[in-house]
């Protein structure tokens, strides 16, 4: 797929790899629609990529509003109906489940999963009836490989990935082609604070924006329906899918390094460990 002129509406365009996705795709010669909330780092991007020569314009939009969906897609369509929508935008929560608000529970699904698939929903009809089109996915590898102290990112992660697939199946001969992508451990203001201190200290691959955008943007070209990216990472996944409770054993100790890092108390051993 040849880039140049297309149209590509990239949600979460402010962050690391939204950024890094809107730079490139630029450089590619695309149009680019850029979402992310009203902020001068926005109008900063957009004003950037004009004075290149960039076909770039600003459509400001919270996804973590129930609402925020619709209002992005009702002020994408009068631009242009987009060739391609990479759902990019994320949010992280790290940390015991126990400890997790209701509202950043409830913020982080809607941004990470409830989202894509409202945008998605509301731009589906107009695809169809054009009878073409590319829905891209930024998931993650915690999509495929649940992991202690992500676990809302994983669930809603695990959701995107399930949504994306089923999506691709349903649209099969539609004419409108869905990628999936998965990144490990990017180095985002997402994963400031402990999560970096851990994936130092633990010798974490890492991967930068730039690296991930740069895949990503390949996968479009090249028309493919998945992108994951380790080796490593994708074993882990295999033997989760195949053996999970290989998994289970191997991150206890991990479990419980993360957790001496981020200064996060240890659970209390249950009376049965104790042996009462």
């Amino acid at each position: 797929m040849n880039l140049r002129h297309h149209t590509i509406l990239i949600t979460g365009a402010t962050g690391g790899i939204g950024e890094a996705l809107a730079r490139q795709l630029a450089d590619r010669g695309a149009r680019l629609q850029l979402s992310g909330r009203a902020s001068p780092q926005l109008d900063r991007l957009v004003t950037t990529l004009t004075a290149r020569g960039t076909d770039a314009i600003a459509l400001p939009a919270d996804l973590a509003d129930p609402e925020g969906a619709q209002q992005l897609a009702n002020a994408c369509l009068p631009a242009g109906l987009p060739d391609v929508i990479i759902h990019c935008a994320g949010m992280m929560h790290f940390g015991d489940y126990a400890d997790a608000r209701a509202s950043t529970v409830d913020a982080l699904m809607q941004v990470n999963t409830l989202s894509p698939m409202q945008l998605t929903r509301a731009l589906l009809p107009a695809l169809q009836r054009r009878g073409s089109g590319r829905l891209v996915f930024v998931g993650s590898v915690f999509g495929s490989l649940a992991f202690p102290l992500y676990a809302t990112y994983s669930a809603s992660k695990f959701a995107l990935r399930g949504f994306a697939q089923a999506l691709r199946r349903e649209l099969a001969g539609s004419g409108i082609e869905v990628t999936y992508a998965a990144p490990r451990f990017t180095d985002t203001p997402l994963n400031h604070g402990a999560p970096a201190q851990i994936a130092e200290r633990t010798g974490m691959s890492r991967d930068t924006p730039e690296q991930v955008a740069a895949a990503i943007v390949a996968a479009i070209e090249q028309e493919r329906r998945y992108r994951w990216f380790g080796f490593a990472e994708r074993l882990f996944m295999t033997l989760n899918s195949l053996w999970p409770s290989l998994i289970d054993k191997a991150l206890r100790k991990q479990t419980r390094e993360m957790r001496a890092i981020a200064g996060i108390a240890q659970p209390a051993p249950s009376l049965h460990s104790r042996g009462a």
